[in-house]
């Protein structure tokens, strides 16, 4: 039925909520011990609320934590880059794949194309992939720098299918975000599945062809 599997990355491939959580809390703790006038909890706070405001990607998120206590320059810049250190030892600690991911894309590599999908920059995808052991199994990546829009627009779902010379019906997408993942999908003309493992649980009319509640479970699916 499916010639190729294309599957978001971030909370579909990769437990990314979890790895955001923990590297935040190093973060927090970080900078309340470099001078931070803050707790831990008010400073893992305020990392998240520019998550809210800027994005999960946002790359001055420690930055704008400090800023706005107008600290003595050099103070600012030893909490900021303490924050930054602590993120990514915590990063090559804690980021890892779903249980069972990588046996699950082996046999699904037998009989389909695989490729991604996501709005994670192009560097930060690939480093993602290599640190997670994933990096090898898709035949296609395709990254928010590959179309500069966001899911559900259709510029990454129609890159993957150029590249791989395939049929929008021809492929399933895998992802766990409804309005992004499975509706810019449906939109094509392919047939979705909804990570359910990965998805916060938010409201939505949105409904998927199919659901998993564990990734291996795609393989019942198919």
């Amino acid at each position: 039925m499916f010639k190729a599997i294309l599957f978001d990355l971030d909370n579909t491939l990769i437990n990314f909520l979890e790895f955001k959580i923990e590297t935040a809390k190093a973060a927090a703790k970080a900078m309340v011990g470099n001078g931070l006038p803050a707790t831990e909890v008010e400073a893992y706070g305020k990392i998240f609320s520019v998550y809210d405001e800027k994005g999960i990607e946002y790359q001055k998120t420690f930055y704008e934590v400090v800023k706005p206590y107008g600290l003595e320059i050099n103070l600012a810049e030893r909490i900021q880059q303490a924050a930054i250190l602590a993120y990514l030892q915590k990063k090559f600690e804690v980021l890892r794949t779903y249980p069972i991911v990588k046996p699950t894309l082996s046999t699904l590599k037998e009989d389909y194309k695989l490729g991604v999908v996501t709005d994670a920059p192009r560097n930060k995808a690939w480093q993602r992939l290599i640190l997670t052991g994933l990096s090898d199994y898709f035949d296609v990546v395709i990254t928010l720098d590959d179309t500069k829009a966001f899911k559900p627009s259709p510029g990454g779902f129609n890159l993957a299918l150029k590249k791989l010379n395939l049929a929008a019906p021809e492929c399933l997408f895998v992802g766990d975000n409804p309005e992004r993942d499975i509706k810019g999908a449906q939109e094509l003309g392919m047939k979705t599945c909804l990570a359910k493992y990965g998805w916060n649980k938010r409201k939505t009319d949105i409904k998927a062809d199919y659901e998993i509640s564990r990734f291996e479970d795609l393989l019942k699916v198919l």
